[in-house]
């Protein structure tokens, strides 16, 4: 029990691990970058402000999207502990 209270209180984030020596994310994360910063270098003050809402909103989304990933696997876990632990 007291995981998740610390899961609750903050005490554990799991995201913070996400992508930590990840090579691979850390090269997307790069290119995505370096692209962005050339696509910003043809683009117009108006473009650009449109493409900063794009990114916000994607952001957004993205965030939403992984709140729902982990309470759906939070979900799984426990169905599957309590599975185990019957015996079903």
């Amino acid at each position: 029990m007291q995981t998740i209270m610390d899961l609750w209180d903050g005490n554990i984030a799991p995201s913070e691990h996400c992508g930590v020596q990840d090579g691979e994310a850390d090269q997307l994360l790069s290119l995505m970058e370096r692209n962005r910063e050339r696509l910003c270098e043809s683009l117009t003050g108006k473009q650009k402000e449109i493409l900063e809402k794009y990114i916000d909103c994607s952001e957004e989304y993205l965030c939403r999207m992984l709140k729902l990933a982990f309470s759906e696997g939070f979900c799984l876990g426990s169905r599957l502990t309590m599975e185990a632990v019957s015996g079903c």
